[in-house]
């Protein structure tokens, strides 16, 4: 019992990781708009992009989170760790708030609650049927078919 309460820890951290990165990723992508400012995609939005250090964190942290996603993945099945994305429509305008002073209407706010609802009631639900299965990290991958 006490090795699966660390192991659930573990994945707690993980994901909220995971999503401190995504809203990290999306403030910074914001930041990284503003540098390139209305330059049109092309050479020019390249060079200011290449040349912004704004720009390359944003992308370092897009890295990040795609890397927190595939260690969320190795962990717990896809059908019970989607549905957590869902709560960066939560961070993220909340992250926005608090930076740049963007106001959320209550239009918004609602639907903030309806999907703060939504994950509760999906991970609520899926909690046996996650569990039971789950595939122990220990056990066997079966190679994944690919398309050549």
């Amino acid at each position: 019992m006490t090795r699966r309460i660390a192991l659930n820890l573990g994945l707690v951290a993980l994901i909220a990781a995971f999503l401190g990165a995504d809203t990290l990723t999306q403030l910074a992508f914001k930041l990284a708009a503003d540098v390139v400012g209305d330059a049109p995609i092309g050479l020019a939005f390249l060079k200011i992009a290449a040349g912004s250090g704004t720009v390359w964190t944003a992308a370092a942290l897009y890295f990040l989170t795609y890397i927190l996603w595939m260690l969320v993945l190795q962990r717990t099945p896809l059908s019970r760790a989607f549905p957590l994305t869902a709560l960066s429509y939560v961070t993220v305008p909340a992250a926005a708030w608090l930076v740049f002073g963007e106001t959320i209407g209550l239009t918004p706010l609602a639907g903030i609650a309806l999907i703060l609802a939504g994950v509760c009631l999906i991970g609520h639900g899926s909690s046996d049927t996650a569990t039971a299965h789950a595939v122990p990290t220990d056990a066997p991958r079966r190679p994944v078919p690919c398309a050549d």
